[in-house]
């Protein structure tokens, strides 16, 4: 399960071929910049090469911005708001949201077209916006499950004095799916055929139907991961049985989402240009409800 968690991260990292968003050591990325997660609100997310393209893209920024609109609603039949235009290698990463039908944020990258002065066509990295539908369809079918989590997650970081992401970061870098403080939904649209193509079909696909098709695609919950992210309030790693604890915890608590859990504790700070998580992690051994 670790395996699958590490490939989701990592594509936050590579939206395309063309460009990507870390290409340096981890002491490098220490040297360039960080924030405690508590202040970070997106300030230095920055993509290779953007500052070569940053004066087209603020030239372009509208259109831009509707390109990725436009590029949602054809062909995913999604309504999305932009939250943040970030320059990259000839091209625009727009970090865009859906709130309704379903919740989740995505990426959507926008050419710039070589040596002319014209914003090019959208794309996004394959299997991205595919898997963040299905984890916005997760939460919509179990919305009583993610609201007990999200009560649950704000208890238990305040009993282990622990920290989760700002929803101003989340809005401004994500592009992960279904993204709260504490946790997000890490899964692929190929695990779950059933559900993806229903909605694609459907975009007001009633609840008691998804629930339906989530049980057919994943009968016994081991393809649904639900990633658990705190931080230290310090940049210090707190001790082995504090994560093994709050991995217990999980565990024992009733009416929250199935799924497999995977719980990490970060130290306090943020890459700033990256928007994930500095430094080093503890673990807790997977969990699946």
């Amino acid at each position: 399960m670790k395996r699958k968690i590490i490939g989701l991260l990592t594509s936050l990292l590579l939206l395309g071929g063309c460009f990507n968003m870390n290409e340096k050591t981890e002491q490098e990325k220490v040297q360039e910049g960080t924030t405690p997660v508590q202040d970070y609100v997106g300030q230095g997310f920055s993509f290779v090469d953007g500052d070569k393209s940053a004066e087209r893209v603020k030239k372009h920024e509208e259109e831009i911005k509707q390109e990725a609109i436009n590029y949602m609603k054809t062909k995913y039949k999604t309504d999305v708001k932009v939250n943040n235009v970030v320059p990259a290698r000839n091209a625009a990463v727009v970090m865009v949201e859906s709130e309704k039908p379903i919740q989740f944020h995505t990426a959507v990258i926008v050419g710039l077209t070589l040596n002319k002065d014209e914003v090019g066509s959208a794309r996004s990295e394959e299997g991205e916006v595919e898997k963040a539908i299905v984890g916005g369809l997760y939460a919509k079918a179990y919305q009583t499950e993610f609201d007990n989590l999200d009560s649950f997650t704000e208890k238990i970081a305040k009993k282990y004095d622990l920290l989760g992401k700002r929803n101003e970061a989340i809005n401004k870098t994500s592009s992960v799916g279904y993204e709260k403080e504490y946790y997000f939904i890490a899964t692929a649209a190929l695990d779950f055929p059933s559900v993806y193509s229903a909605y694609l079909k459907n975009q007001e696909i009633s609840v008691d139907d998804l629930k339906v098709l989530f049980s057919k695609d994943d009968a016994l919950n081991e393809k649904m991961v639900i990633a658990m992210n705190f931080f230290s309030k310090k940049d210090s790693l707190p001790k082995q049985d504090i994560v093994n604890n709050l991995a217990m915890e999980i565990q024992n608590e009733s009416g929250l989402p199935k799924g497999s859990y995977e719980t990490t504790v970060f130290k306090n700070l943020i890459v700033n240009r990256a928007g994930l998580p500095n430094g080093e992690s503890i673990d807790a051994k997977d969990i699946i409800k």
